[in-house]
């Protein structure tokens, strides 16, 4: 019995634990970013349209970006390009403007990671504001992009512009 126990109690210890890790706030995040001083470059992830508006994200970082002045304006992009045990989300939060073409395809999706229908973008960080999406790099299965591992474990490959989070992914910042 004292066995089973202990393996229930490893279990919510490290269930606790995923969930502590993977999830932090658009601000927690776009904070991050605002104090990116070195991390810059494209990286590419699994996307949709966060929850937070944009006029929210600004104010959290003190409208150091500055789309802020025209928030109104954007969407924010949950971008994720790597979830691991150790990690937790690793991405970045990036504006995209309303009027992008084929925004649909970004606002019908959550950002759950290991969808097979999941859009992937490629977005530029920047350091000491938010990323900014430069074109939606794979949808619907395409083959361009895909989750590489579990859906909660792993992160995007992109065959179809040569990138892999292994190797390529010195832009993100941990979530």
């Amino acid at each position: 019995m004292n066995k089973k126990m202990n393996v229930l109690k490893i279990g919510l210890a490290l269930a606790a634990a995923m969930v502590v890790t993977g999830c932090a706030s658009g601000a927690v995040v776009s904070k991050k970013m605002a104090n990116n001083t070195e991390k810059h470059g494209v990286i590419y992830g699994a996307s949709g349209v966060a929850h937070e508006s944009a006029e929210d994200i600004c104010k959290a970082m003190d409208n150091k970006d500055y789309r802020c002045s025209n928030a109104k304006d954007y969407y924010v992009l949950v971008v994720v390009s790597k979830m691991g045990f150790a990690d937790g989300k690793v991405g970045i939060n990036a504006l995209i403007k309303k009027d992008f073409p084929d925004i649909k395809v970004l606002q019908n999706h959550t950002y759950v990671t290991g969808d097979k229908n999941m859009p992937y973008v490629k977005a530029k960080v920047i350091p000491g504001q938010l990323g900014e999406v430069l074109e939606i790099a794979s949808t619907s299965g395409d083959g361009r992009c895909y989750w590489s591992g579990m859906p909660r474990i792993g992160g995007v490959v992109c065959p179809a512009y040569n990138w892999d989070y292994r190797k390529n992914n010195q832009a993100a910042i941990v979530f």
